[in-house]
């Protein structure tokens, strides 16, 4: 009888033959090398392209080669770029980064491989402390971040050119921050939330910006867009003072469900009315126009732009966006 093979032990074994090759492999050697592959051609091309879009995501990246034959197109993995370099840590701190990766693990299982790299496969069976939702961005936007590329996507319905200096996951979802090139003459510090890209990232050339040397991501997540008296010149990296975004003053109304957290961010003396109900009418200074718009977007119905008529407008325009 025939062994059924799961879906993770075939992702497992294609990153097996295609790290242990010494010359790319067209599709029909992947499909014979490779326990659980269909062998009709046309499912087989489906397949395949699934998982590697999988690995991808999962930060894998798989050379594609020109080769002689029929297929012309071969694929590998290059030892280079999938590798870890040693990072000189002592067994305790190898013990202890391992036990981190076991925890917190990205939703589908790729990465768990990482375990071994680090020289602990036994911490794998440990059931996670937590399990990351993966995104089709977050794969591209690792890839920019680790080759300080460029990179270009529609957000909140024009195009962006950033420079990734930091993902994170915060309050259930991912976050990019870095600086916004299309944002202003020399650009700005933006948050972007990951699943609201509209499509897939375009990295540039590589080597195209240089991080600032003391970059704080976590200190520099927007994930609420309150002006509390801090210009941009105050949070951006050295060498920027004078970026500033214009302020303006809006007028939200909040309902119950939103009620707590908004006033919790936004400040007691934005509270301007409270309904029976439990909503709110908070009336605060917004510093970054794009941070407000996804603000508003990430609450979903539950907060209704009332003042100015411009933020009303972007937040039409955004949510118009996301139906196409």
């Amino acid at each position: 009888m025939a062994v059924r093979t799961s879906r993770l032990e075939r992702i497992t074994n294609l990153v097996l033959a295609l790290l242990d090759t010494s010359r790319p492999l067209s599709l029909r050697e992947i499909g014979r090398a490779v326990a659980g592959y269909p062998s009709e051609p046309g499912a087989l091309r489906q397949a395949f392209e699934r998982d590697k879009r999988t690995l991808r995501e999962g930060g894998i990246p798989i050379a594609v080669e020109r080769i002689d034959g029929e297929e012309q197109v071969g694929y590998r993995i290059l030892p280079e770029d999938y590798y870890l370099p040693d990072l000189g840590l002592d067994p305790s701190e190898e013990e202890a980064l391992a036990f981190a990766v076991a925890a917190v693990r990205i939703d589908g299982g790729v990465g768990r491989d990482a375990l071994a790299k680090l020289g602990s496969p036994g911490l794998a069976a440990l059931p996670p402390v937590a399990v990351l939702p993966s995104l089709p961005a977050l794969g591209p936007l690792q890839e920019a971040m680790r080759q300080r590329a460029l990179v270009a996507f529609d957000y909140h319905g024009r195009t962006r050119d950033v420079e990734c200096y930091g993902l994170l996951f915060r309050s259930g979802a991912w976050y990019l921050v870095g600086r916004d090139r299309s944002a202003s003459a020399g650009g700005s510090m933006r948050t972007f939330r990951v699943d609201r890209i509209e499509d897939a990232p375009r990295a540039g050339e590589p080597g195209s910006y240089v991080p600032p040397a003391d970059f704080d991501a976590a200190a520099e997540l927007r994930l609420a867009p309150w002006d509390h008296g801090r210009s941009d010149a105050a949070r951006a990296p050295a060498g920027d003072a004078g970026l500033r975004t214009s302020a303006c003053e809006v007028v939200v109304d909040v309902d119950v469900r939103e009620a707590r957290g908004a006033l919790a961010l936004a400040g007691a003396g934005a509270l301007e009315r409270r309904a029976p109900d439990g909503s709110v009418r908070l009336r605060f200074r917004v510093g970054d126009e794009d941070a407000f718009v996804a603000w508003v977007l990430g609450c979903g119905d539950a907060v209704e732009v009332l003042e100015p008529a411009s933020l009303r407008a972007a937040v039409v325009r955004a949510l118009e966006a996301a139906a196409r």
